[in-house]
């Protein structure tokens, strides 16, 4: 959600404040939680997620609706660590990077885009995989990841309709059929990637799921391949990353008028609101100038930046908790 969003109203800026304070009890209790469950094996692991996911979220993948989409990452980050405090601890560093360096969401929006996809979509993700586990016990690790990071996709995304039309930008009646209906797709992108990550992280440390009998890969290996990996999805999306507007800007140009719902998108502009904030990043749309190599370039700053906050963040606090020899 962009800091634009928050200027279609009066209460723009008091609503922006409401989400931080909102935001920020969250945070507390995360690093409340690292500091209690976080160890020397889990460190590097929260690390890889968070490297991933920004990585994730700067490849917009398309639905084939006129509308692409992204990882959102709470559901896959609460899974993998056991925990919807995980999700918010490693989103909350994640979406500070896009919006501080990177321009991408806000610096007022900041607080609700942590409840969006760090709260809602880390609780709905992590509640709803122990519940189809607990219903349907046959049904693998994969299925049941797949299942509940869909659902936390289209239900943070429903919420995000009502905050946008507390803001006075869509109308409710149009912004939330619309995202949803946009969100039940991309959720089907962030199923199949969740369901794909947490298959391959379960397998080389299965002891994140309690199973002790079979020897894990070491965790300088697991860092090394998931860095890998994740610099090399980084640099793909300056490639082949899809142009078409996101679930969001499509619900904008659906509200403006100016795209059908299930119309390919043709470079309609949305209309923007006067930002509050004006928050100047240093690469906006991760870019560095205008070739492609400053892209590559600021995709990989990106990613070693999230790789490297969160793993100083996590050895802080568990530095704090004590549990430290």
């Amino acid at each position: 959600m962009p800091d634009f969003l928050f200027g279609y109203s009066g209460l723009g800026i008091p609503i922006g404040i409401v989400f931080w304070i909102i935001a920020l009890v969250f945070i507390v209790l995360s690093i409340n939680w690292a500091r209690k469950n976080l160890d020397e094996a889990k460190i590097p692991i929260l690390a890889v997620i968070a490297a991933g996911i920004f990585a994730l979220q700067a490849f917009n993948l398309p639905t084939g609706f006129g509308v692409s989409g992204h990882l959102v990452g709470g559901a896959l980050a609460a899974i993998i660590l056991g925990s919807p405090f995980a999700a918010v601890f490693v989103l909350t560093i994640v979406l500070i990077i896009q919006a501080l360096i990177f321009g991408d969401g806000g610096v007022l929006a900041l607080g609700a885009n942590i409840v969006n996809m760090g709260v809602i979509g880390g609780f709905v993700g992590f509640y709803s995989y122990k519940g189809i586990k607990a219903f349907i016990p046959a049904i693998p690790a994969a299925g049941a990841a797949g299942i509940a990071a869909w659902l936390a996709c289209v239900l943070a995304a429903c919420f995000a309709a009502v905050e946008i039309a507390l803001l006075g930008a869509v109308p409710i009646g149009i912004g939330l059929p619309t995202m949803f209906v946009y969100h039940a797709l991309i959720g089907i992108i962030e199923g199949v990637i969740t369901a794909v990550v947490v298959t391959l992280i379960f397998t080389v440390r299965p002891e994140l799921t309690g199973d002790t009998t079979k020897q894990p890969v070491p965790m300088k290996k697991v860092l090394a391949a998931g860095l890998v990996i994740a610099l090399i999805i980084g640099g793909s999306a300056v490639f082949f990353a899809s142009s078409d507007p996101d679930g969001l800007d499509s619900t904008l140009l659906v509200s403006g008028g100016v795209k059908e719902l299930f119309a390919p998108a043709t470079g309609e502009e949305i209309a923007e609101a006067e930002d509050p904030v004006g928050w100047s990043a240093p690469m906006p749309d991760y870019a560095l100038g205008e070739s492609t190599a400053g892209a590559i370039i600021a995709l990989i700053i990106g990613i070693f930046a999230a790789l490297v906050i969160i793993l100083l963040a996590a050895k802080i606090v568990y530095s704090s908790s004590g549990k430290r020899n």
